[in-house]
């Protein structure tokens, strides 16, 4: 029994101990479900997708909870998803149109709106055709 007992501290060295700590995350990030698209997210697409030359349109909103917001309005959107406990903070858009500079602009524009964030918190990048 005390050989086992000497094994086993012998064993469990800081870095065994780390190696163990990773690889029981990673199993617990591999059994987290996968996220769906919000209603906000499909909604904004849907709308940006009907744009002319924007082809099919992806959207990503990032959210930050409500008290943390610094006086930025909500955007029709974004108050009418219900979305009572965080609000927009950034936006990615992936658009097949987005190749065109005008395209590209027009869809900043209209994400901005829809969500009521600065330009600076919005990006379109141009998505396979």
């Amino acid at each position: 029994m005390p050989g086992i007992i000497r094994r086993l501290r012998a064993a469990v060295t800081p870095q065994a101990l780390a190696l163990i700590g990773a690889a029981m995350l990673l199993f617990l990030l591999a059994l987290r479900p996968q996220e769906r698209q919000t209603d906000l997210e499909e909604r904004a697409a849907n709308v940006l997708s009907q744009m002319e030359g924007a082809g099919k349109v992806s959207v990503v909103v990032m959210t930050k909870p409500a008290q943390q917001t610094s006086g930025t309005g909500f955007g029709t959107l974004s108050a009418s998803a219900g979305m009572d406990r965080e609000v927009p903070c950034g936006a990615v858009a992936v658009a097949q149109g987005a190749d065109d500079p005008l395209v590209q602009m027009q869809l900043t524009q209209a994400l901005c709106s829809l969500l009521g964030l600065p330009a600076s918190a919005v990006s379109v990048v141009t998505g396979g055709k």
